[in-house]
């Protein structure tokens, strides 16, 4: 399908039919942030100012606030409801009832909203602050705070975002050696080293109770989740592994602005005006397997959904079909290429995968974005696996600058839940 037509489709669905149920096929609750309708656009978690952040917040801070954003395209506005969902260290529901994490409502609504001024592309712009006097959270641990539309059921599902509750009960040293363990990934990998301190905290069996969860960047797909400590102390959990922490060091994230539509900046080689939409054609990509490292900052993946300084972002910016491509003298035999970064929630799905054009000799692919800044990488996934390697587009150097965020989970003797009791984040060079 054409972009034209696309985008044509999911406005006309929703004038012809009047309501976001409608325009949706039955689909099951899935526990990671995925956008269920084609018509939900631009969705934030993050705390309060804070947009770069990830949404985790500390358990017992009343002032600690994450803010919740999120477009509808067309011109039709909906009260929609909210819930949260706990999780355990990997994901999975919680033997908890609602009542047990939540004091309050159990369900609440959505009915901070504006239409959009100005735009090409129709939308509805909602907000909404959480945790909030409604419904409080009373636990650590993973959450899943799922949007929907009507009644709570399979084909009502607006969105799905994770955010995590600290309870701060341990603190983290980590940790990035020049020199790995193993010695065959020096200059390309980086191994992560940890130590959970904590004194009467792990009284018991902490290899059966304590799941440690490392993060690359925001991403999940190469996450390293439920690691047991090697070595166990009175007072503190070391991991130092050879094998089990280590990451491939990967390069630093390509980017393009198109906080306005005005001007072509850097990495943009065209900007058009359609009828119903822009679209923006950014340089031609090439391999950078074999090229020497670059230092060049970025934002470690992430997106910053942002218009013109003289523009409300929230309901003026605008939006624009964004045109990918990375040459490719043939394509990969047993291989697939995402774009991966932020501006698709580090999934890896059909809206990111890209096709190979034989005519150009390349992968091309084009993704509907919000006025803003944007990083990403490409990435293989060979088929039928679930986490994509960068390092055969991108390089593989030991000096990029990675961030690391680290999680500790702890499931106290007696208890069906995992809480959540230390947080850190660390950079790779700090």
């Amino acid at each position: 399908m054409s972009k034209k037509s696309y985008f044509l489709a999911l406005i006309t669905v929703l004038f012809i039919f009047g309501g976001i149920e409608s325009a949706t096929a039955q689909s099951r609750l899935a526990f990671s942030n995925k956008n269920y309708l084609d018509q939900v656009q631009s969705v934030l978690l993050y705390p309060v100012d804070e947009q770069l952040m990830e949404p985790v917040i500390m358990l017992d801070d009343q002032t600690d606030k994450l803010q919740l954003s999120f477009d509808v395209l067309g011109d039709l506005a909906y009260t929609y409801n909210y819930t949260f969902i706990h999780c355990s260290y990997d994901w999975q529901p919680s033997d908890l009832k609602k009542i047990e994490y939540i004091d309050g409502y159990e369900e609440n609504q959505i009915r901070d909203y504006r239409f959009s001024v100005n735009t090409l592309t129709p939308y509805v712009h909602y907000d909404q602050t959480l945790p909030n006097i409604d419904m409080r959270l009373k636990l650590s641990g993973n959450y899943l705070l799922v949007v929907y539309d009507g009644d709570f059921e399979d084909g009502n599902y607006l969105f799905s975002r994770r955010l995590m509750l600290v309870d701060p009960k341990a603190s983290i040293a980590a940790q990035i050696p020049q020199y790995p363990k193993n010695l065959s990934y020096t200059k390309t990998h980086q191994q992560v080293d940890v130590t959970v301190n904590a004194e009467n905290v792990f009284m018991v069996s902490p290899l059966q109770s304590v799941n440690l969860v490392i993060r690359q960047n925001g991403r999940w797909d190469n996450a390293i989740i439920g690691l047991k400590p090697n070595y166990t102390y009175s007072d503190k959990l070391v991991y130092e592994y050879e094998e089990e922490t280590v990451f491939n060091g990967g390069n630093q994230f390509r980017n393009f602005d198109m906080k306005s539509f005005k001007y072509q900046s850097e990495h943009i080689e065209r900007i058009f005006q359609e009828p119903e939409y822009f679209t923006v054609r950014l340089w031609p990509d090439k391999r950078r397997t074999f090229d020497d490292y670059i230092t060049e900052p970025d934002i470690f993946g992430r997106k910053l959904i942002k218009a013109r300084e003289d523009q409300d972002t929230d309901i003026e910016g605008d939006y624009a079909w964004v045109e990918f491509f990375l040459a490719a003298d043939a394509p990969y035999t047993h291989e697939d290429v995402f774009i991966i970064g932020a501006l698709n929630d580090w999934n890896l799905d059909s809206k990111n995968k890209m096709t190979y054009n034989y005519k150009r000799k390349g992968y091309q692919a084009s993704i509907f974005l919000k006025q803003g800044y944007y990083n990403y990488l490409y990435g293989l996934v060979e088929r039928g696996q679930s986490s994509a390697d960068v390092s055969l587009i991108e390089g593989n150097h030991w000096e990029t600058l990675n961030e690391y965020s680290i999680y500790v989970y702890y499931k106290k003797p007696g208890t069906n839940y995992d809480q959540l009791i230390a947080s850190e984040v660390i950079l790779s060079h700090p």
